[in-house]
């Protein structure tokens, strides 16, 4: 959410079939998602990240839903990015600095 515009996490939302405000509360972790919505999800990011480069992560349906990290269909698709997403944890910091991916922030938050 950090990395998406209030347009494209608006447009992630209807075109997922949920709310901003859900997709705040899947990101914080404080929600689950059904595996209906994480797949739909998935598949969004999937097109948005396409179309920003890269700049947009894509989130695979097992980040957003326990069932999902369970389903043995959904290790033997996804592999490894069953257990470990693609993209790089955007921190708040590093928004801030406006490093971005250009470059990380260790451990004890410095760059």
């Amino acid at each position: 959410m950090a990395a998406a515009t209030v347009d494209e996490q608006e447009l992630l939302a209807k075109k997922a079939g949920t709310s901003r405000g859900q997709l705040y509360q899947l990101s914080s972790g404080n929600r689950q998602a059904s595996a209906a919505l994480a797949g739909a999800i998935e598949r969004v990011t999937a097109d948005m990240a396409k179309q920003s480069k890269g700049r947009l992560p894509k989130i695979v349906r097992t980040d957003l839903c326990e069932a999902c990290r369970g389903c043995d269909y959904a290790a033997k698709c996804l592999g490894q990015r069953a257990v470990v997403s693609e993209f790089p944890i955007v921190d708040a910091r590093q928004m801030q600095l406006n490093l971005g991916d250009a470059q990380a922030i260790d451990t004890k938050g410095q760059p």
